[in-house]
């Protein structure tokens, strides 16, 4: 296509995500008032979400999620803001999933099989909000992969950008950790993804660094021998909740370049 990228440069892939999908069960809806371990990380996210929807009336309005397979946001998005949601994802099972995840939630929704850069017809220009959590960085021309998220956009919709922060103590540990992990990404950081947004054409209204710290991202989960795995994920879980707890008493590093986890960036369609 002549005005926006080509799937060619994607890092991941299907036989990727495939592998991933196939070996997990399917999460929960997120839910910001629920408990857990993870919980601090979902009210930061939703934290966000507010920020990002401010000064609109969401209920009602078309939302899309890009990259959507086996995602808990979606119910989220529905429930948290009104949006009537729609996915679309490449990987059969990631929509499978993704289906199933909404039938539970009893949210409706419509879930499209489908390459980003080349939509139904019927979505270019048929949303007010695009979400994108943990895609764009899989994708060697940035700005080609927003260019295609806008498409979907109507003018004056939003677009919700979020990466790992790769480029900080993420990246660094994952190198060792999680090699083929790290090389499916490509790190960027602020100032780069909020110029490949500029670079699509949108408007950005703000981006920011999100948490002090999440050890959990550091990819443990790929260290080879189990006896090393199991202890590393166990200690990773305690050093996120003590920074965690810390954060929550404003005794904790600010999200910073360096050890933040997450980037988000939010930005409309003139």
């Amino acid at each position: 296509m002549s005005d926006v990228a080509s799937s060619a440069g994607d890092k991941a892939g299907k036989a990727h995500w495939n592998q991933v999908w196939s070996n997990r069960s399917l999460p929960k809806p997120v839910d910001p008032r629920g408990r857990g371990p993870r919980q601090y990380v979902l009210q930061a996210f939703h934290r966000e979400f507010v920020r990002a929807f401010e000064g609109m009336d969401t209920k009602g309005l078309r939302l899309l999620e890009v990259g959507c397979g086996r995602s808990a946001w979606l119910p989220y998005l529905a429930r948290e803001f009104g949006f009537q949601v729609s996915g679309i994802d490449y990987t059969e099972i990631g929509c499978e999933q993704e289906r199933d995840i909404l039938a539970r939630a009893g949210i409706p929704g419509t879930i499209v099989c489908a390459d980003l850069f080349e939509p139904p017809e019927h979505f270019i220009g048929a949303f007010d909000a695009v979400v994108s959590l943990g895609v764009v960085e899989h994708f060697e021309d940035t700005a080609g992969c927003l260019r295609a998220c806008a498409r979907y956009l109507r003018p004056g919709g939003r677009i919700i950008t979020e990466v790992p922060n790769m480029r900080g103590l993420v990246g660094w540990v994952a190198k060792v950790t999680n090699r083929a992990h790290y090389d499916v990404h490509v790190p960027l950081g602020r100032e780069a993804l909020m110029q490949a947004h500029r670079d699509a054409g949108l408007d950005v209204l703000w981006s920011e660094y999100i948490l002090p710290l999440d050890v959990n991202l550091f990819g443990v989960s790929g260290i080879g021998p189990r006896w090393l795995r199991l202890p590393a994920a166990g200690a990773a879980s305690v050093v996120a909740g003590c920074v965690w707890a810390l954060d929550a008493r404003g005794l904790a590093p600010r999200p910073n370049p360096i050890t933040s986890p997450y980037l988000f960036c939010v930005a409309a369609k003139n």
